[in-house]
């Protein structure tokens, strides 16, 4: 190699040694130049060449920003310090090392501001919101609109959940070998308040790695019960120019009371490019009993909302074009709803959300008998200051 006089050789990144170098020479304006040859000028003995582990990590703590896209990371937090740290750390441990994390606290009191403090002294890529007086709606929608405009892909992640540690490393790798992809996904392992584990989500049972038609892929959200088997908030890597103006959802009315802005998120996506299933587990879920769809009145706000997502692809022709995958998306509509409200009945439970789900599924049902229009009722809540409370 024959190199510029002002570029210092990086002795201590010996092993990467033509790699450091061309990078140093795009840190001093300069392009690095390979020389057409028919025969090589040297003979290099590979057996002699090994890398050590701590050599790689340090070369690419070093020159990640230089070599990978930016990911930033979305963490809306309230009031669990424990969860929180475990998936900051999470994020922290990742092979893939060119991320930013993002964090909004909402939280009543200020032991998550007390226990990030160290964290921000030692790591210039976290950056911390206090947002007192925030509820889960301000919180995540703050988060919403925030925008580093340097970064390529968007991966939420909620204070309760886990990454593995190559997450971003496969994803992103996912993307730049697939330059169609607007979302990459994996099963989930679930994991309990003590991280015992429980179990892994998997609604595709795929035996390798897969790109799915972003079109088929957002019809199957309709057509199977699993609406949501493409993962959480937490699962998904986001190509973040496949977003409407950097806002999720595929509507522009999905900023208040929303219990399904993943899939909806997902939903629009779709309609942008493919998906990318990756067959390995790389997100950890948590099931406690604080999480938001044990909340008493989540049932009904999924159903509801999905029905919103199905009246938009319907009259869009977006992932449901015909009558007849219409009628089979209603029909699992009709049924899956008919067993929440079954089970409000059980319980004898009349709040104002299942007294507006009960209204949907009538006009639900009406479109089947309508020419296929559908005219939903506004959802009504039993208890706002309760919701607005929701994390």
């Amino acid at each position: 190699m024959a190199t510029q006089y002002d570029v210092p050789f990086r002795e201590e990144f010996e092993t990467f040694a033509d790699s450091v170098q061309c990078l140093e020479f795009r840190r001093h304006g300069y392009k690095s130049v390979v020389v057409h040859q028919e025969e090589p000028f040297i003979f290099y003995n590979l057996n002699d060449w090994k890398i050590e582990e701590k050599d790689r990590k340090n070369f690419l703590e070093e020159y990640s920003k230089d070599i990978f896209p930016l990911v930033s990371v979305m963490i809306p937090t309230f009031n669990r310090t424990k969860f929180f740290k475990e998936a900051l750390e999470s994020v922290l441990n990742q092979t893939y090392r060119n991320f930013e994390i993002v964090v909004s606290d909402d939280g009543t009191n200020d032991e998550t501001e007390k226990l990030i403090q160290p964290y921000l002294e030692k790591y210039s890529c976290i950056k911390y919101f206090r947002n007192k007086g925030f509820n889960s709606h301000d919180n995540w929608n703050f988060l919403r609109d925030y925008n580093n405009p340097e970064a390529e892909y968007v991966n939420w992640l909620m204070d309760d959940d886990r990454f593995a540690p190559r997450k971003l490393e496969i994803m992103v790798e996912a993307y730049i070998n697939n330059p169609d992809v607007s979302l990459v996904t994996s099963p989930r392992k679930i994991i309990d308040a003590e991280n015992k584990f429980l179990g892994v989500l998997d609604a595709l049972r795929l035996k390798t790695n897969v790109k799915i038609n972003g079109d088929e892929a957002g019809r199957l959200i309709f057509m199977i019960t699993n609406h949501s088997y493409l993962g959480v908030p937490s699962n998904v890597l986001i190509r973040k120019n496949c977003l409407r103006d950097n806002d999720l959802c595929w509507s522009e009315d999905e900023r208040g009371f929303y219990a399904m802005v993943d899939v909806s998120t997902w939903c629009q996506l779709l309609t942008k490019g493919n998906a990318f299933w990756c067959i390995e587990p790389l997100t950890e879920v948590r099931e406690h009993s604080g999480r938001t769809v044990h909340l008493s009145y989540a049932a009904f706000t999924i159903a509801y909302d999905r029905a919103k997502l199905l009246k938009k692809a319907w009259e869009e022709k977006v992932f449901i074009r015909t009558e007849q995958d219409f009628k089979l998306a209603l029909n699992i509509w009709i049924a899956d709803t008919a067993g929440v409200l079954k089970n409000a009945c059980i319980q004898n439970c009349r709040t104002a959300e299942v007294i507006s789900l009960e209204k949907t599924l009538v006009a639900m049902s009406q479109a089947l008998i309508n020419g296929y229009k559908i005219e939903l009722p506004k959802l009504e809540y039993s208890d706002q200051d309760a919701f607005t409370k929701l994390s």
